[in-house]
């Protein structure tokens, strides 16, 4: 009777779920359930970094129900909620004559080669976009399969600009103005996507992807100031394979790298002030693969494994190193983030014919943060080792068509909700919907 009681009120609670705010995770909700990278699974969100699997994703709505970083305002009941979308991708529009199309209206940017703007393109601390321009204008997708390749091309646009004239004068505001920080992370972006995914041999697909942007920001006022970027390029390699080395299981293989030009260049007085220039980078590269069990009909089981390091190598304070070095703007400073490696496992499976219920974990191994002053005269270093931990549970429920997948708060098995034990909070930190035809 208990156990009925459990599922039932999991249940229950999911199906209210699209009625009570949520919060703020990293990656859309059922990859975030499972607390692991969306490179290392079946998942329509893949398109967005290997943009040739579109063409398999077949006809689909989704609905990213938001994040509320505020969470709930107990005081008012309003949620402050942020980061939502209404997408689609159509193989049958015009009989498939001219392939397939995607097309994605969302509130704010996503990160780089992701579904949404807190997910991110790499692992580790430093492995999240730094872009904090929110105001996407547009997202399209197209794929075409002419026999075993598949080929996939995405355009998308970012941009916040503001310009006031009078006589002799000309104040240009080209970023988000309306997200605190840097203007230098607040670029507007122009982004190009092009994948490419084969048969290998009849048990191995493998896609390969290429992610262009140009960031770039300018905050000036004549005879005043001209402060722009230095370097707007940005970009992300990936490559995956999936091979199905039993019935049962898939080996999934991948490498990305990405990299991030972060430089200004502030003119305090254009035409005849000092210009002083600030080269900032970020780069990413992890190489890892993970066993994808198929357990019963339908139930999945991941581990793996990945390799990655991240560098940040600045010559401005971007990202608050003053704090451990006592930074000053113009010194040069490298951190660098190792793990060698990060493990990874999940589990997600389908209770009935419309609940599913789904956990992970990944924990860094061997991680360890370097940062080094490399400003001449400078000679300090340090060290810092230790073993990140991270878990998430999720749940999704099938109404009709519709499934609605939702990451869990961590303590819900233990108070089951306000169903369970009359605590007010916020039960479901994110809410996706999917509607497949």
């Amino acid at each position: 009777m208990r156990s009925r009681w459990l599922t039932f009120s999991i249940a229950l609670v999911v199906v209210l779920m699209v009625a009570l705010p949520v919060a703020g995770f990293a990656q859309t909700s059922r990859i975030e359930g499972m607390a692991i990278q969306g490179d290392y699974v079946k998942d329509y969100t893949g398109i967005y970094t290997y943009p040739s699997c579109i063409t398999a994703v077949g006809n689909l709505m989704y609905a990213e129900l938001g994040t509320s970083p505020a969470l709930n305002n107990l005081s008012t009941g309003t949620p402050v909620t942020a980061d939502r979308a209404v997408g689609t991708v159509m193989d049958k529009l015009f009989d498939g004559k001219f392939g397939t199309w995607g097309i994605h209206l969302r509130q704010e940017t996503p990160a780089l080669g992701q579904g949404d703007a807190l997910s991110q393109p790499g692992v580790g601390f430093g492995g999240a976009d730094p872009n904090t321009n929110t105001n996407e204008a547009f997202d399209l997708m197209w794929g075409r399969k002419s026999g075993t390749t598949s080929i996939g091309l995405r355009l998308h646009r970012s941009n916040m600009a503001f310009q006031d004239e009078v006589p002799g004068i000309t104040t240009k505001l080209e970023f988000d103005q309306s997200v605190l920080g840097p203007n230098n992370l607040a670029r507007n972006i122009m982004g190009y996507g092009v994948g490419i995914g084969f048969e290998m041999n009849p048990q191995t697909n493998v896609e390969l992807a290429l992610e262009y942007q140009s960031r770039t920001y300018e905050n000036s006022t004549t005879g005043v100031q001209k402060n722009t970027d230095d370097g707007p390029t940005t970009f992300s390699i990936a490559a995956r394979a999936m091979r199905q080395w039993k019935p049962n299981v898939m080996i999934v293989p991948v490498v990305k790298f990405t990299s991030y030009d972060l430089s200004e260049k502030l003119d305090g007085t254009p035409g005849g002030g000092v210009v002083t220039s600030f080269d900032n980078k970020l780069h990413s590269w992890q190489a890892g693969i993970s066993a994808d069990w198929t357990l019963g009909t339908n139930d999945l089981m991941v581990w793996g494994l990945t390799f990655a390091q991240n560098s940040f190598d600045e010559n401005e304070d971007l990202f608050g190193l003053s704090g451990i070095t006592g930074m000053a703007p113009g010194d040069h400073v490298v951190l660098t983030e190792s793990l060698m490696p990060q493990l990874f496992a999940a589990l997600e499976t389908h209770v009935n014919n419309w609940l599913t219920l789904r956990f992970g974990a990944n924990k860094g191994a061997f991680q360890h943060i370097k940062v080094e002053d490399k400003t001449p005269g400078a000679t300090e270093t340090q060290n810092l080792s230790f073993s990140s931990f991270a878990m998430n549970i999720g749940a999704g429920v099938k109404v009709g068509q519709l499934q609605l997948d939702a990451v869990l708060a961590n303590n819900f098995p233990q108070n089951m909700g306000w169903l369970g034990s009359g605590v007010a909070q916020t039960y479901f930190p994110k809410v996706t919907a999917t509607y497949p035809f």
